[in-house]
């Protein structure tokens, strides 16, 4: 079986969006000034197909010729299978190696194969659906998704977070850090030059680079990097999770943002629901907060971590992407319910923050640095926030505008205080100091 192609840009193109720079006359163009704040909200290791590949309408799982053979040429195959609650889950291998003999040149037909052993192998051919992950299918409902957003590199979860913040892998291969750290250029330092505030929240952080744990040096390479975690003034951009509740809560959210989250990164054998519940509620705090009507978040995956997708990588710069991930813009100026075939990857996430700041473009040219940016129409009605429970229930509610809040709050206060004085009116009267009103008649005790 051949791996299915990527879905045309042109397609896109056809609806009047197109890639800021690319030079195409008659080109929709946007001013990103509505935005004032990006926010990058990577988790771990989940294909596109086994979150996404039932949604309808997509480059989706098809259970009749998705068959993988258990071993090459082999007339055994495994079907792709809805993970129920009563499969084990074990964590699958995405090393380089794994990645590669799963695209199988193109083909497509190597996941099974490519595990540890046959059951792993069966596993990876498993996915998700909206039953499962009811809150990340509503965001693709009323956001942007992407169905052709690929992990940039082949070489695993921290390749792809360091092309996240400085557009390549900077010599990373197999979640192994060079021996002198990650150097280069980076969005942060990009960001410092232009006078630019930014802030990278690490879940369950100590407060420390020096006391991270190896699994966050992986899922926030920021800590890897020397001139940050040498630097107590840089490293001070480095915080927990809980002061983004908190710069939230004061109106002082910075420009560029990346979360990370380490206890609920979703990687299996992790239960996907708990990431779920952290995201969800990393976007409910935007939602309620001022910074929504000028934010644009994106949630994304690292890498694939081992299963199935039916896509065949695009070949960029001479090089083999790896496989796709799910990847969702929630924004007020995503374009609500569309799913964006725009060709991006890893590196297109500095190419936004690039774009929209007006910063010079660390991903190599040739590169999708612009991929994302077909998401956004900033002349659009903004999209209003909704605060809804994770099971996608009809019971989400419209938060209300802040001022409306305020009156409501007011017009309470007021109505306790008449109620207040009404009744000392009355225990004053049968205290015996006589009614105010003359033609009240006392109350026999």
């Amino acid at each position: 079986m051949m791996g299915r192609p990527i879905r045309n840009v042109l397609a896109s193109m056809a609806l009047g969006f197109v890639p800021v720079g690319s030079g195409l006359s008659g080109a929709v163009t946007h001013s990103y000034a509505p935005i004032q704040h990006i926010i990058v909200v990577m988790q771990s290791g989940h294909s596109f197909d086994n979150y996404f590949g039932t949604r309808p309408g997509l480059n989706d799982v098809n259970e009749t010729t998705d068959c993988q053979p258990i071993v090459a040429g082999s007339k055994y195959c495994i079907i792709p299978h809805h993970i129920t609650s009563s499969v084990p889950l074990s964590g699958l291998s995405d090393s380089a190696a794994v990645i590669k003999k799963s695209i199988s040149a193109g083909a497509m037909h190597g996941f099974v194969e490519a595990q540890h052993n046959t059951a792993d192998g069966s596993l990876s051919m498993g996915y998700l659906d909206g039953s499962d992950l009811p809150y990340y299918w509503s965001l693709a409902n009323r956001f942007t998704l992407f169905d052709n957003f690929f992990a940039a590199s082949q070489q695993g979860a921290l390749a792809n977070r360091v092309v996240a913040m400085s557009g390549t892998p900077g010599g990373v291969t197999n979640d192994a850090v060079p021996a002198f750290g990650l150097t280069g250029t980076t969005v942060f330092s990009q960001l410092e030059a232009k006078g630019l505030s930014w802030k990278y929240y690490v879940q369950d952080y100590a407060g420390k680079p020096s006391t991270a744990k190896p699994s966050q040096t992986i899922l926030a390479p920021v800590l890897d990097a020397p001139a940050i975690a040498n630097s107590a003034t840089e490293a001070a951009h480095v915080v927990g999770v809980s002061q983004y509740y908190t710069d939230l809560a004061k109106h002082d959210l910075p420009s560029v943002s990346f979360v990370s989250a380490t206890v609920d990164s979703e990687r299996a054998p992790q239960n996907a629901a708990n990431g779920e519940a952290f995201v969800e509620s990393l976007i409910n705090a935007l939602m309620q907060s001022h910074e929504w009507s000028h934010s644009a978040l994106l949630l994304t995956y690292d890498d694939s971590g081992g299963w199935y997708d039916s896509v065949t990588p695009p070949v960029v710069n001479g090089q083999q992407l790896g496989l796709r991930v799910p990847a969702i813009l929630v924004s007020p100026y995503a374009r609500a319910g569309y799913v964006d075939p725009s060709l991006a990857d890893t590196s297109s996430i500095p190419g936004l923050i690039d774009t929209v700041f007006s910063l010079p473009q660390l991903a190599p040219a040739g590169s999708p640095q612009t991929g994302l940016l077909t998401g956004l129409d900033t002349s659009q009605q903004p999209i209003s926030p909704v605060i809804g429970p994770s099971s996608g229930s009809p019971a989400a509610i419209v938060r209300p505008a802040v001022g409306t809040i305020y009156l409501l709050y007011i017009g309470a206060l007021l109505a306790a205080g008449l109620l207040v004085a009404l009744a000392f009116r009355q225990y004053r009267h049968r205290a015996g100091d006589g009614p105010s009103d003359p033609t009240v008649p006392d109350v026999p005790s």
